[in-house]
């Protein structure tokens, strides 16, 4: 059996004795997690958002359209926590910089998703008791998941002991009627694939100029731009005629919970 069958049919369940929280990326696999969390009547005591500042305008319309859902069906709202004093774009404007992950890093998930949820979750008066986190991790990924169950936030991945995987994710959405979120990241995301930015042009044409100035502004003496080892002014209006321009339902992998 899985830890998370055990915990479920152990005699002084975690999940009914410990504070649950559910990390919500915004994208297709923490949606299909709460969903299923409803389903399967598991309770949560807090869903968190970490709002860098810089997500596509659709997951901000998701994140609302899900949330009174989640709330419909007597689960708590989504809270947004966000890092107390500027964004990640303006972090990076002020340095002269790209995201750390464009660098081979990942501390701009550590700074901007992983400590503003730690930091309410440490200064809360209602956490009193042992924190479990539920991270949307899929049965795809499994390399991903940290699994620690006995620290401080004994972190859980209900989809992999599940064995969902993407595409069960995407029915599970569908099955509930809801609209699928689309991809969730920082519209200025390193990860981005070449069909991103161009449909970052044709949608959203406001935010890729200012991603293009985030990058002009960039020291770039290690790498080429936010494409790593090419820079998006490169790509700018770029012709491609079989070139796909959607956002793909992928993650991010900059984050989904925590620090991947």
């Amino acid at each position: 059996m899985n830890a998370f069958g055990k915990i479920l049919q152990s005699s002084i369940p975690t999940l009914v004795s410990d504070f649950v929280i559910s990390s919500y990326g915004g994208g297709t696999n923490s949606t299909a997690l709460l969903i299923e969390c409803v389903k399967r009547g598991i309770r949560i005591d807090m869903i968190l958002f970490a709002d860098t500042g810089g997500e596509k305008p659709h997951t901000y319309l998701y994140l609302e359209y899900f949330s009174k859902w989640l709330v419909s069906k007597g689960y708590p709202a989504i809270r947004v926590v966000k890092a107390p004093i500027k964004s990640l774009e303006q972090d990076c404007l002020d340095r002269k910089a790209l995201p750390s992950v464009a660098y081979g890093f990942k501390t701009c998930s550590q700074r901007f998703k992983v400590q503003p949820q730690d930091k309410l979750l440490n200064n809360s008066f209602i956490v009193t008791a042992r924190l479990v986190k539920l991270i949307g991790f899929d049965a795809d990924e499994p390399q991903r998941a940290n699994k620690t169950y006995d620290d401080k936030y004994t972190r859980m991945y209900p989809l992999i002991d599940w064995n969902m995987g993407r595409d069960e994710c995407i029915q599970s959405i569908e099955n509930e009627g809801l609209a699928l979120p689309g991809k969730s990241a920082c519209y200025f995301c390193p990860n981005s694939k070449i069909s991103e930015i161009k449909w970052l042009e044709q949608v959203h044409p406001d935010l890729l100029q200012k991603a293009l100035a985030m990058e002009a502004q960039a020291d770039l003496t290690e790498i080429k731009g936010l494409g790593r080892n090419f820079s998006w002014k490169s790509i700018y209006q770029q012709q491609d005629a079989f070139m796909n321009h959607f956002v793909p339902d992928t993650p991010c992998d900059c984050y989904e919970g925590e620090v991947a």
